[in-house]
C-alpha cells in the first residue's frame, strides 16, 4: 500500500533543497533582484536628472526632447442621433438635390435647403465636423458662408471624413482611447518644445493630464487656431466623446502640463 504522506514529505524536501540551491547561486554571483524601469534598473535611474531641454518619460523611464508650461485642451465631433428633441432647423447644403435642383447659387456653385437638429448644427459651427443620422460627415469651415437674399448665412458641405491638416482622417468612433495614437491638433512647424512647435508626424506624451489620458500616445496630425504652447486632444464623437474633451480642458493642470516628443509616424493621407 502506497504511503502517500511519505511520498508528499519527499517532494516538499526536493523542492526547499532546489530552492536553497538557486538562492545561494544568486549570492555567490552577487545578484539581486531590482526593480526594471524601461529599460534599465531603477536603481540606475533614481535621482539623475535629464540633459537640458529633456524630461523623462514616467511610462518607459526614458528622457525625450520636451517642457512644462503647455495648454492642453479636447474637442470632440457631434451625432446628430444625441439631440432628438431639438428643433429641426434649415440649412444650406453645398450641391443638388437628388433630383438635380437646387434653392440657391453663388459664385459657380449652387446649394440646397436641408433640416438638421439646431444643436447639431451649432456644434459643427465650432467643431468643423460630425455626423449626420443618415451616417454622413457634414462639415463647415470658418469661411463658408453665403448671402442670399442678401445676408450672411453659414453653409455645409459633404466629405468623406473629418480631414485633419495634414489630410488624415479622424477615426468615426465614440472614443479616442480606442486608438493605438491619438490625433491632435498643435501649433504646426520644425519641432521646438521650448517655443511650443511641433511638426506633423510628431508622437507625444502628456503625463499630467486626467487618467487615463495621461498615459497614451499622442499623434500631431492637425493645426490650431493658435501660436503658443498649445496642443488639442480628440476625444471622439458624441456626448462621452463630449464630456472627455471638458475633461481634459477643465481639470488641473489645464495651463501648466509636461509635453514629450516621444518618436515619429508618417502620415499617409
Amino acid at each position: 500500500m502506497i504511503n502517500h504522506r511519505l511520498i508528499f514529505f519527499a517532494l516538499l524536501v526536493s523542492i526547499v533543497a532546489i530552492s536553497t540551491q538557486h538562492a545561494d547561486a544568486v549570492l555567490a554571483s552577487g545578484k539581486t533582484s531590482s526593480k526594471i524601469c524601461g529599460d534599465k534598473l531603477c536603481s540606475e535611474i533614481r535621482g539623475k536628472s535629464c540633459p537640458s531641454g529633456e524630461l523623462r518619460d514616467p511610462i518607459n523611464q526614458k528622457c525625450y526632447p520636451g517642457s512644462s508650461g503647455w495648454k492642453i485642451t479636447g474637442y470632440f465631433l457631434p451625432l446628430e442621433k444625441d439631440y432628438p428633441r431639438d428643433p429641426l432647423v434649415s440649412a444650406y447644403v453645398q450641391g443638388v438635390k437628388k433630383n438635380g435642383s437646387f434653392d440657391y447659387a453663388e459664385n459657380n456653385s449652387t446649394y440646397y435647403l436641408k433640416q438638421f437638429r439646431s444643436t447639431f448644427l451649432k456644434e459643427i459651427a465650432v467643431q468643423g465636423s460630425g455626423k449626420t443620422n443618415e451616417n454622413k460627415i457634414l462639415q463647415s469651415w470658418t469661411h463658408d458662408f453665403i448671402s442670399p437674399k442678401g445676408e450672411k448665412t453659414r453653409f455645409y458641405h459633404y466629405g468623406k471624413c473629418a480631414t485633419t491638416f495634414s489630410g488624415a482622417c479622424l477615426p468615426l468612433a465614440t472614443s479616442s482611447l480606442n486608438e493605438c495614437t491619438i490625433m491632435v491638433a498643435v501649433t504646426a512647424g520644425k519641432t521646438d518644445m521650448k517655443e511650443g512647435v511641433i511638426s506633423h508626424g510628431t508622437l507625444l506624451r502628456i503625463p499630467d493630464i486626467p487618467s487615463p489620458w495621461n498615459t497614451r500616445t499622442y499623434w500631431a496630425t492637425d493645426i490650431g487656431e493658435w501660436d503658443d504652447k498649445h496642443i488639442d486632444v480628440f476625444t471622439g464623437y458624441g456626448i462621452k466623446a463630449r464630456d472627455a474633451a471638458y475633461k481634459i480642458t477643465k481639470l488641473p493642470p489645464r495651463e501648466d502640463s509636461r509635453v514629450l516628443a516621444v518618436g515619429f509616424k508618417e502620415i499617409k493621407p
